[in-house]
């Protein structure tokens, strides 16, 4: 029983931290948060994960057209045929 609860819990922490949680999920994982020390841990190395992440990894912008003129010479390429 331990186990199915571990990884239920592993897999919520997964959408919360993805930004792929409901709002009830999002509750649901912050209410077991308060008593489980191990999730909490977890959640919290997660976090800290993913905000040393944001701060080390440049964006990538897409030059500004880009998807115009891809659309364009998909409309060329479908007018040939």
């Amino acid at each position: 029983m331990e186990v199915e609860q571990n990884q239920a819990c592993t897999e919520l922490l997964e959408l919360v931290i993805d930004g792929q949680a409901t709002q009830e999920q999002h509750q649901k994982l912050m209410g077991h948060l308060e008593k489980c020390e191990y999730c909490r841990e977890e959640y919290l190395l997660s976090k800290s994960i993913q905000e040393s992440l944001k701060n080390h990894i440049k964006p990538n912008h897409t030059p500004s057209g880009l998807a115009n003129s891809i659309q364009t010479k998909i409309s060329e390429t479908a007018s040939l045929k």
